[in-house]
């Protein structure tokens, strides 16, 4: 076995065995995570409440006890290996420079937004160009494809427009939320989170937040509900965004909600995060916070 193979197999992640991309972080005795295994790791340990362990050596692990190991970073960056479109060999820092040009990797035709599904090597992308059907079809021919393309981008448009509307309203408060973990009385506790009271148009408010899927689960989401405590009526509009000390990227989505005596709770809706592996860093924190905008209407 050659150095370089032996230096590679030892330079793994402990969780999901392979060699770490991105930050790597160490347990207090050494053994290496990479950044998504370790949140993950932190975030069962919330949803089940129990203590965190390193899956080597069982020693207790948390965001404080557990560092990044710069040293393995580089040698990781150094480390040989093949572009998985074109087998080129090369360091691992040079990866991402090269598959923007890679000559093989795969690309869409550039009718692609009119209807033609061809895709292939981009060494081959010339050649088809001159010779796409879709390049000489009537407009009577592509005029679906194009309403498909409008209406997905009516629909971006339509999100971001709401959100300038409405933080554009004369009756718009905001505050910072602090979300702290805690557990049902059910048989089986469930977690879930909850701010506290906070005064906004002379009520007070709370935020609630529940995590859907458990440790089992790739896939996870969190949902939060704005809370009326007391009687009042109320219509009003929310919207949760990261503040200063959020650690990731919320997609602002404005939500609408008539709060009455009998209907003080709106209902959960998800939270949409930029990258859906941030959950996990959400949940490896002691608390979760948010910035909650809301307006009058």
């Amino acid at each position: 076995m050659q150095f370089h193979d032996k230096v590679s197999d030892l330079l793994i992640c402990t969780v999901c065995l392979a060699n770490p991309n991105v930050e790597v972080y160490q347990c207090h005795y050494g053994h290496l995570m990479c950044i998504g295994c370790f949140y993950r790791l932190l975030a069962d340990a919330r949803i089940k409440d129990e203590q965190a362990r390193c899956p080597k050596c069982r020693v207790d692990m948390s965001r404080n006890s557990c560092v990044r190991n710069l040293v393995v970073e580089l040698l990781l960056s150094e480390l040989l290996t093949d572009c998985v479109y074109c087998s080129a060999t090369m360091s691992r820092n040079r990866l991402d420079a090269h598959l923007k040009d890679c000559k093989s990797r795969p690309v869409s035709c550039v009718y692609s937004k009119v209807g033609c599904a061809w895709s292939g090597p981009q060494h081959a992308s010339h050649q088809h160009t001159e010779q796409c059907e879709f390049q000489h079809r009537a407009c009577r021919d592509i005029i679906a494809h194009i309403g498909k393309h409008d209406k997905k981008h009516d629909e971006e448009i339509s999100k971001y427009r709401s959100v300038t509307n409405f933080m554009s309203n004369g009756k718009l408060f905001f505050t910072d939320i602090v979300l702290n973990p805690h557990r049902t009385d059910d048989f089986i506790p469930q977690l879930f989170y909850e701010s506290s009271k906070f005064n906004i148009f002379g009520h007070y408010w709370l935020v609630r937040g529940r995590v859907q899927g458990d440790e089992h689960n790739f896939q996870r989401t969190l949902s939060l509900k704005l809370v009326l405590k007391g009687k009042g009526s109320m219509e009003v509009e929310f919207c949760f965004m990261r503040d200063a000390y959020c650690t990731v990227d919320v997609v602002p989505e404005v939500h609408r909600h008539s709060f009455t005596a009998e209907d003080g709770e709106s209902d959960y809706n998800d939270l949409s995060l930029v990258r859906a592996t941030d959950l996990n860093n959400l949940l490896s924190e002691k608390s979760i916070k948010f910035r909650l905008y809301i307006a009058q209407l």
